[in-house]
């Protein structure tokens, strides 16, 4: 409480009390009180101009933190959209895999068809 007195300018004791208000340095004594007054009220001054800078900064790293997750967000959104375009696109992939080995099935077995219609005829066929 004696702290809180002091800071408001309540101080009872025959010092110089000094506090400081939203507008600036309130409080006071007598003697040689305007230089310890002004040295008091510029350390005040000083500090509430150094709290609203730090909540300026904490104010921005926030904001910055927010937009960090914010295109976090959106990389696992593009990630998800990949992941289900490469889905689709498998499934195309294994239908002409599977078509590209019956293909060579059907080519081998045909080419055995042709050779041994070749040999039982006796015939000149020309494969070309």
């Amino acid at each position: 409480r004696e702290a809180e007195e002091e800071r408001m300018g309540r101080n009872n004791r025959g010092g110089v009390g000094v506090g400081v208000g939203v507008g600036g340095i309130i409080g006071g004594g007598g003697g040689d009180v305007d230089g310890a007054m002004t040295e008091e009220g510029m350390r005040w001054q000083m500090q509430i101009q150094e709290d609203k800078i730090n909540e300026e900064i904490m104010r921005e790293r926030e904001e910055e933190i927010r937009n960090i997750h914010k295109g976090m967000h959106q990389v696992n959104e593009i990630y998800k959209d990949l992941a289900h375009l490469v889905d689709e696109q498998q499934e195309g992939v294994d239908q002409i895999e599977t078509q590209m080995e019956n293909a060579k099935e059907n080519t081998a077995t045909g080419l055995k068809h042709i050779e041994k219609a070749n040999e039982s005829s006796q015939s000149q066929c020309i494969i070309s």
